[in-house]
């Protein structure tokens, strides 16, 4: 198959060469404006080497301005830069001169004071995160969805002491068998009796956030010194294919990744105001929080029920707004469905300016138009009718929902990628580039390469057809594992080396496991994926073999294939039948026809659906892997090719093999 070529103008260009090639891997390259020296600080600028840094200097320069905002009486209240500086202070000072995060020399040469998070985001969150900045602690934030199983496991491997905790996370702490050292609890909300004496009798001691923080008002404590080393925050990325692995984030990386943050297209500045309700413990929220704080800009939390963020959205009417395929997807759904309801001359003018809009951004770039914007009018007021940018991450989105979305929105959408390990912002798109669904350019702190997988057919001497107009070209386009290396670049996983041995090799490359090609721009598009893991749309990691391991058991499977596509909200899978279980099946329900025919007829498909679903189910397969689009396929995967000489499954060949059927499940989705 060919590619079309690119749209974008031929003197804008993302990267540039910065080393030659050497065997197995593509050039290295770094962003066009940093080919010399990847940025560290803000500005290049040597009086912000840490966050506490950062920090101290934006809320002296903005010390009146709106901070964080939380909801309250019905509408955003905000503290000033001062006020949260104030309460940060009064917070750290409390848990130290309490003794709540006691040192711990458990990682190398690291001292490190250690506590936990777990809550939704709230103005608390932050102003906790700020004071560990200021008094050397190291956050260790927990997803409010952990499991009973992920939770021991981080409190064992950290030894934390001392959580703050929301009302609700306590109830995830009483269903975990284990609570390794935790034995201080500082409690955001307040709780009713019945729970405050569970608490109790699993031996936790009950503290107040405000009471740590008028202990520490009235015992100030000098700030800490914080180094570039020391380490900001341990990030425990999904453990869908094992427990979790905690990332260490330096407060070197971190304001490598503000700095380069401000160097993107985002252009963030004091006059945002940004609604926070992607999750905090995922670096590309907190990224995002931090650097608009280190503009003076205003960030707000929303109220912690995702039924009421678009209320939320009106109240605050943001001027930034991020968020991820899953919910694009639907906001993208809403809009196409009332615009479908649309009759007459209006329904004339919305196609015009639909096709008119669509036509000149993916020629031009451009995301306004004077008379078609006005088409568009209620589509602006569902993001509160001052949005100027959005952002997308977390995983890929859908040519056609990102395209309508800018011109429905009347503004830039701008893609980025990175993973924990990097610190959150590794690539991104620039507004000048009509072209969507790919990663755009290398971030200012950041270098990469391609390595090739020969196993999956992917090198740096790859040739490729390029359709330019009408005509067919073969191009050189190298493919391969993406590699980063960076000051945004983690050091390692916490008391895991042989993890990070896997990830970091000896030059400090970080392998993504991500499969790319090299734009003509000199970007990065991923076409596939190494390992075998993927993310569905609403950005949850799959683990297919776990699965196949599960479907192979249920009755009438000889053999599966799950597959999953990030731009999807569902796995599909294709299910070898026991042919004598179909013939059975067939009898009972008096169908006719050969194995093969018996294969397409839909009460059979529905059988094994619902085979699927009940034995899934007994088996603690969530929903989302459990297939509701299921190929039945007669031949045995061996017959195929698709298995190794020690019958493995070779997914990239079932990939393409499948190819066919993979695209019509996806046509007919439920």
């Amino acid at each position: 198959m060919g590619c079309k070529i690119s749209n974008v103008a031929p003197h804008m260009s993302y990267s540039t060469k910065f080393h030659n090639a050497e065997n197995g891997q593509s050039e290295i390259r770094r962003n066009v404006k940093y080919a010399d020296k990847l940025l560290q600080t803000p500005e290049n600028k040597d009086e912000i080497l840490t966050l506490q840094d950062l920090f101290s200097k934006s809320a002296d320069k903005n010390a009146t301005r709106y901070c964080l905002g939380s909801f309250i009486n019905n509408d955003f209240q905000f503290i000033t830069y001062s006020q949260v500086q104030e309460e940060a202070i009064h917070l750290g000072s409390g848990i130290k001169t309490w003794g709540l995060a006691n040192e711990i020399n458990e990682y190398q040469n690291y001292k490190l004071k250690l506590l936990g998070v777990f809550s939704k985001n709230r103005r608390e969150w932050m102003i906790l995160d700020i004071a560990n900045i200021f008094y050397g602690y190291t956050m260790v934030p927990f997803y409010d969805t952990l499991g009973p199983d992920s939770i021991p496991f981080i409190l064992n491997q950290t030894n934390i002491e001392t959580m703050f905790l929301s009302a609700d996370a306590t109830k995830s702490l009483l269903t975990c068998k284990e609570k390794g050292k935790l034995q201080n609890l500082v409690l955001f909300d307040p709780i009713n009796e019945e729970l405050e004496r569970e608490l109790k009798n699993k031996g936790y001691k009950l503290f107040k956030y405000q009471d740590v923080v008028e202990n520490g008002r009235q015992q100030i404590q000098p700030l800490a010194q914080t180094y570039p080393e020391t380490i900001y925050t341990i990030c425990y990325t999904s453990g869908t294919t094992g427990n979790p692995k905690g990332a260490l984030i330096t407060h070197a990386n971190f304001v490598s990744a503000v700095a380069s943050t401000m160097e993107t297209d985002a252009q963030l500045n004091s006059n945002d105001i940004h609604l926070s309700y992607l999750p905090l413990p995922h670096v590309m929220e907190r990224l995002l929080v931090i650097s608009l704080l280190y503009v003076g800009a205003q960030v707000a939390f929303y109220r912690g029920d995702v039924n009421l963020l678009k209320e939320d959205i009106q109240k605050l009417r943001p001027t930034i707004f991020v968020s991820v395929p899953r919910l694009y997807n639907k906001f993208y759904d809403g809009i196409k469905t009332k615009i479908s309801q649309v009759t007459g001359i209006k329904k004339t003018f919305v196609e015009q300016a639909i096709s008119s809009k669509l036509s000149t951004l993916r020629s031009e770039a451009k995301y306004t138009n004077s008379l078609y914007d006005k088409a568009f009018e209620e589509v602006k007021q569902l993001f509160g009718g001052r949005c100027r940018l959005m952002i997308t991450g977390s995983a890929p989105i859908q040519k056609d929902v990102i395209d309508f979305l800018k011109i429905a929105v009347c503004c830039p959408i701008l893609e980025g990628y990175g993973q924990t390990e990097s610190s959150a912002l590794s690539f991104s798109t620039a507004r000048w580039d009509p072209e969507s669904s790919h990663l755009g350019g290398p971030a200012a702190n950041t270098e990469f390469k391609l390595v090739d997988v020969p196993e999956m057919n992917y090198t740096s001497k790859d040739v490729i057809k390029i359709f330019k107009g009408d005509k067919e070209e073969e191009q050189q386009i190298p493919r391969g594992e993406i590699c980063l290396r960076g000051p945004g670049v983690f050091v390692g996983y916490y008391k895991d080396p042989q993890k990070t041995a896997e990830t970091l090799d000896s030059e400090k490359w970080l392998h993504t496991g991500d499969i790319g090609m090299i734009t003509e721009q000199g970007g990065v598009k991923i076409i596939d994926r190494k390992k075998n893991i993927f993310k569905l749309s609403q950005g949850e990691y799959i683990a297919p073999e776990k699965i196949e391991s599960i479907y192979n058991r249920v009755q009438g499977v000889s053999e599966s294939f799950v597959y999953g596509e990030s731009i999807q909200n569902q796995i599909v899978a294709i299910i070898v039948p026991q042919n004598d279980y179909v013939q059975r099946q067939a009898t009972l329900m008096q169908l006719q026809g050969n194995f093969e025919a018996l294969c397409q007829n839909q009460k059979i498909i529905s059988l094994f659906q619902q085979n699927i679903e009940v034995f899934g189910k007994q088996n603690q397969l969530n929903s989302l892997e459990i297939a509701k689009l299921i190929y039945l396929e007669p031949q045995p995967f061996q017959n195929l090719g698709c298995l190794t000489s020690t019958l493995k499954l070779q997914r990239h060949i079932a990939k393409q093999v499948f190819a066919n059927q993979i695209q019509n499940l996806y046509k007919q989705k439920v």
